[in-house]
């Protein structure tokens, strides 16, 4: 405040005549950190310009619609298409204005569908022309770039099934655009890969973990942003506290109410949470299964909820914002964002990511696992639109109780026999490559092999 004083009086200005083009003008030059300081304290001594002062920032940018960015997308990735190649899939993927003479793979794919394969496409392309092969789909181009793929995999810096990923979009778009080429060589290769890709565990598989541990240490979080809030002195401080209690407060939320990310970042603190924030209440349009979803906090989860709102949310939030959770700004924050911290916190904690979706496999597993007769609950307090997922949890489910029965057997026959059942310090042990058979004799599979000539 005392640095806007000085500058009204060097600049004759009167400091009572405070705006946002006022605040703009007289702090430029100054550096970023002390301008929204002299901004915070002009919306804490004229609170009536507060709304004004953070208008712009927290003005929501108009997004195109759907359609203009599959448009955009389409139009960008068949640029890098050779000239056949693009002549061949513009009417199929023409995206007409008015909807109605749209290309026939507009009207068959999803736009993610179509972005995908056509950028898969693009990069195949570029891939061709960097290498100096034919611009083109061929046994050759493909057998080289999937060595190189090979190579990756072995580095950890890919995994397989990102390969066989994009090797089934480059399918996908081939025999869509060609149906009178021979494409048989192709998908020898996406299928050979796909089945690659089943024996590698998928990263969500390693990301479960444990309820309890997630809400503990979503506790121990919030303790640490406690203590980070109360040594601040700017407003820097005060946000990086702040973001460590908005994802101790996520992982305690979903450790407890598994919803969706997406949910979870639009709840709004007057429609959906419940006065005494004993409760939340989603109503059908909030839902991706256009369910209404009702929950109840346990008291672990409304002090945490509670200690948010009252110390960290209310130090950063824009005037009249609603929002439960709240960016850097102050503003609505996405659920990615809300994801991507709890993945950066997690990581170094439980030595594995551990994502919103994650979490709710971990409850559908553990609750068909503790309770086998009730296993169509983890589809009712999943919010899942029907029971079909229900057979997925029950097979892991099975899993988990035979380990868990085999553990017991094992400890009550150690403890028998009095043996030491204590884990050994071994050598760590190199990958081993999976062998198949060809021909009579065996040999390592390399993901280039799979490119057969046709």
């Amino acid at each position: 405040m005392g640095r806007w004083l000085r500058i009204s009086d060097d600049l004759g200005a009167d400091p009572r005549d405070v705006s946002r083009e006022a605040w703009s003008e007289r702090t430029q030059g100054l550096s970023r950190q002390v301008r929204n300081d002299v901004r915070q304290a002009l919306a804490i001594v004229f609170p009536a310009t507060a709304a004004s002062l953070y208008a712009e920032d927290n003005r929501r940018k108009k997004r195109p619609d759907i359609r203009g960015q599959l448009r955009e997308a389409i139009a960008r990735n068949l640029a890098r298409f050779p000239e056949d190649w693009r002549a061949a899939a513009e009417p199929l993927l023409h995206v007409d204005e008015a909807g109605l003479g749209d290309g026939i793979l507009v009207q068959a794919w999803s736009p993610n569908t179509i972005k995908r394969r056509i950028e898969a496409a693009a990069l195949h392309f570029d891939y061709c022309r960097a290498r100096n092969f034919a611009v083109d789909l061929t046994p050759t181009s493909v057998r080289s770039k999937l060595r190189e793929d090979q190579s990756r995999v072995e580095s950890g810096k890919r995994r397989i099934g990102g390969v066989a990923v994009d090797m089934e979009a480059l399918s996908g778009l081939a025999r869509a655009v060609w149906p009178d080429r021979s494409w048989a060589w192709l998908k020898t290769t996406r299928d050979r890969l796909k089945k690659l890709a089943k024996y590698h565990g998928s990263r969500n598989a390693s990301r479960a973990i444990d309820a309890a541990e997630l809400r503990a240490a979503g506790q121990q979080l919030f303790d640490r942003a406690d203590v980070l809030h109360a040594a601040a002195r700017n407003r820097r401080e005060l946000v990086a506290a702040h973001t460590k209690a908005r994802t101790a407060l996520t992982m305690i939320l979903l450790a407890e109410a598994p919803i969706r990310i997406n949910s979870c970042a639009e709840i709004e603190l007057r429609s959906n949470l419940l006065e005494d924030l004993a409760g939340l209440f989603l109503d059908a349009a909030s839902t991706k299964e256009s369910h209404a979803d009702r929950r109840a906090f346990s008291a672990t989860v409304i002090d945490a909820i509670g200690r948010y709102l009252r110390l960290h949310r209310a130090v950063v939030m824009a005037p009249g914002e609603t929002r439960l959770f709240i960016g850097d700004r102050g503003g609505p924050i996405k659920g990615a964002q809300l994801s991507k911290c709890l993945g950066d916190f997690t990581e170094p904690v439980f030595k594995v990511r551990v994502t919103p979706h994650a979490i709710r496999h971990s409850v559908g597993n553990f609750i068909v696992a503790s309770v086998p007769d009730e296993a169509a609950l983890a589809s009712i307090i999943l919010n899942h639109r029907g029971d079909a997922i229900t057979p997925v949890y029950t097979q892991r489910a099975g899993q988990i109780v035979a380990s868990r029965r085999l553990g017991a057997a094992t400890e009550r026959t150690a403890a028998a026999l009095h043996a030491d059942t204590t884990p050994t310090v071994s050598r760590k042990k190199l990958p081993q490559r999976r062998v198949t058979r060809c021909s009579g004799k065996s040999r390592p599979t390399e993901v280039g092999d799979t490119a057969e000539t046709s």
